[in-house]
């Protein structure tokens, strides 16, 4: 299970609430659309390095901060 499996099993109220108590990131639901996007990027047949510039284009997020949501939302909570 991945840290976007995990975070897209909440509901959004419970995401909410959870922001709000300081235990998620108040940027879930950003990294969670932004996740989702490169993700349809890739299996529209787009090259990765392609996907993050579109992804980074649209969401207004550098290159780096976007690899750096896509290994976070990518890993693996097993390896905790």
């Amino acid at each position: 299970m991945t840290v976007y499996d995990l975070a897209i099993s909440l509901p959004a109220d419970t995401r909410r609430m959870l922001v709000k108590a300081g235990i998620l990131s108040g940027n879930i639901e950003r990294n969670i659309y932004v996740y989702e996007l490169f993700q349809r990027c890739l299996a529209s047949g787009m090259a990765k390095m392609d996907a993050y510039i579109e992804v980074g284009r649209k969401c207004f997020v550098s290159e780096d901060n976007l690899r750096k949501i896509i290994r976070k939302m990518s890993e693996d909570i097993s390896d905790w």
